[in-house]
């Protein structure tokens, strides 16, 4: 494996060809010196225990104590020579590592644009993800290969002043923002639409064709210098609720805790106008038909095109609180459809995601840093 990734190397960088070394000793790899006691490498490595059950491609050197640069075991091994080639050239003229190749990804596309807009601006890109899904990060029991699934879409990760702020590209939502504290805790929303077109979102993501990148980069840099980054947290305790047209959710005998654990919920999501009634046993919202699935079996085919109709009839989308689970074609229904279905779990009254649409916009509980 390791003589053809090397075959491959000189093929594609006759420059550095007679550098490359193909040592048959162990561990396996491809090394090219760049001094006497300085080089990069490229080799499988797995992390440590409890972590080590993912083999990844990893690019490392010249400095011993960097995280290493890693690749999923699949990528093809143009792509892993290309990136160690980039390694070793930048060190060799010592300069920056040409994009793409800078953020571990192997083409330019939104996302690696988007990092290089940030850079330029002088804001602290710590990870930009696309193409290579696969990251090292710090989790609770040392460094581990992290593998970003497509619900978290394409995203960059800047540090902001005591803060982690990861701006997404998802498939069906959009453009979404978040926050974290250093040191964890949980993800929290910015309101995108708000600090982009000063116009609050009703809905969690921006439309693609909306948003303008370079915008966007001047956005993100200037939140990455601010003390405390403002979030849609601060809106829902700002305000008891907005107007709106009462809903068909029903909260039987769960009654107003649940309604109102749901809301508080959502509202952290992004869902600005679905709000309580007055009563704190409904939902309402001017945005969407809001329909409860209080029966045991699971949401069907034939149930979701029903609620939607009935939502299409009033020019609202379709927003369905489940006690129960929906089957696969009605989540894929609900996901051409634009419509968000959640399980409610009445012990914490916090929506779970059934269909995609609903998974991209629920915020990331994970615990993980860049490494």
């Amino acid at each position: 494996m390791y003589e053809a990734l090397g075959e491959r190397f000189r093929t594609r960088h006759p420059d550095l060809a007679g550098r490359l070394e193909v040592p048959h000793s162990h561990p396996l790899h491809l090394s090219v010196p760049l001094t006497e006691t300085r080089s990069v490498g490229l080799f499988q490595l797995r992390f440590d225990k409890p972590y080590d059950y993912t083999p990844v491609w990893a690019v490392v050197g010249p400095k011993r104590l960097e995280p290493p640069r890693i690749w999923w075991g699949i990528t093809p091994p143009d792509v892993l020579v290309d990136a160690l080639h980039a390694r070793a050239v930048a060190e060799l003229e010592r300069g920056e590592e040409q994009t793409p190749w800078r953020w571990d990804e192997p083409a330019v596309g939104e996302i690696v644009a988007l990092a290089d807009e940030l850079a330029a601006r002088g804001a602290d890109v710590l990870m930009a993800v696309a193409q290579n899904r696969c990251r090292a990060v710090e989790a609770e029991r040392g460094k581990k290969a992290e593998y970003f699934g497509s619900d978290q879409g394409d995203f960059v990760v800047v540090q902001g002043l005591g803060c982690l702020i990861r701006v997404s590209r998802k498939p069906l939502s959009g453009w979404s923002a978040s926050v974290r504290a250093n040191g964890g805790g949980v993800w929290q929303r910015l309101d995108l639409g708000r600090l982009l077109f000063g116009e609050q979102s009703v809905v969690p993501g921006v439309e693609p064709d909306r948003v303008d990148p370079a915008e966007l980069a001047v956005l993100v840099a200037g939140l990455a210098r601010l003390s405390r980054v403002p979030t849609v947290d601060d809106r829902f305790v700002s305000q008891d609720g907005l107007p709106g047209q009462r809903s068909q959710m029903d909260a039987g005998p769960q009654g107003s805790a649940l309604v109102e654990g749901a809301a508080r919920e959502l509202a952290r999501m992004g869902f600005a106008d679905v709000v309580p009634d007055g009563t704190g046993s409904r939902l309402e919202s001017e945005t969407f038909r809001i329909e409860w699935w209080s029966r045991s079996k699971s949401i069907g085919l034939g149930d979701v095109q029903r609620m939607y109709g009935a939502a299409a009839v009033e020019g609202r989308r379709l927003m369905v609180l489940s006690e129960s689970s929906a089957t696969k074609p009605a989540c894929a229904f609900a996901d051409q459809a634009k419509a968000f279905v959640f399980a409610i779990d009445p012990g914490s009254r916090r929506p779970y995601a059934c269909n995609d649409l609903a998974r991209e916009v629920v915020l990331d509980k994970s615990s993980w840093a860049p490494a």
